[in-house]
């Protein structure tokens, strides 16, 4: 994957984080998702705006962000290339793929990662 497209950055969260801190977060520093972390800092699930969103809809923006959390993640090979990235991310109709590299997260890749790639080839 041409690394330039990934967002290095991987700011974390734990399940047990309050909902509303994470979204705090999010917004202090205009990103859009936020890994979830176990103690170990094994990649769990992730957070991302719609979560956030479904949990204001519910009501229940001071509940943790375990309850709201995805946790089936789809993620990405560092080895990958942009166009599966942006395949898979067609396919499973997602924003945000954490990158990987043997198992451990290394970055984040967004829809706005992949606009800029096509923009930039």
């Amino acid at each position: 994957m041409d690394q330039r497209y990934i967002s290095r950055k991987v700011i974390v969260v734990k399940p047990s984080d309050p909902l509303v801190e994470a979204a705090k977060s999010m917004s202090l520093l205009n990103i859009s998702a936020l890994a979830v972390v176990d103690e170990k800092g094994k990649l769990i699930g992730i957070l991302t705006e719609r979560d956030v969103t479904r949990a204001a809809a519910d009501g229940d923006i001071n509940s943790n962000v375990e309850r709201y959390m995805t946790k089936e993640v789809i993620g990405i090979d560092l080895s990958s290339d942009i166009e599966e990235a942006a395949k898979t991310m067609m396919d499973k109709g997602i924003r945000h793929l954490p990158v990987t590299d043997k198992g451990k997260v290394v970055g984040i890749i967004s829809i706005r990662d992949i606009g800029k790639a096509i923009i930039q080839i």
